[in-house]
């Protein structure tokens, strides 16, 4: 990595519960999942990465919702929720990051 080039950022699971939401998830979106949060590692606002509050964004995968805050000042990205797209997605998100 050349002097110009921003470091990586550490992708991390928030909880236990987040990580249930990763091992309940079928082997095909697993997969499309887990690509997804190595390429965040380099580009932690890929396109179509939506702000949902703060530094608390969201990337879909798709039907596949994962909410994860940027940390800048640490490089890590924590993935707070990864969910299907319904209703309840997207309530209480400043909670996740609590």
């Amino acid at each position: 990595m050349s002097e110009n080039e921003p470091a990586g950022f550490e992708v991390r699971l928030r909880s236990r519960r987040v990580q249930r939401e990763l091992d309940g998830l079928i082997k095909a979106d697993y997969e499309r999942v887990i690509t997804r949060f190595h390429n965040l590692a380099g580009n932690p606002r890929p396109p179509g990465c939506e702000k949902l509050h703060d530094d608390i964004y969201r990337i879909r995968v798709g039907a596949i919702r994962v909410v994860y805050l940027i940390d800048e000042v640490n490089k890590h990205i924590e993935i707070g929720a990864i969910r299907r797209r319904t209703e309840r997605t997207y309530r209480e998100i400043e909670d996740l990051f609590k």
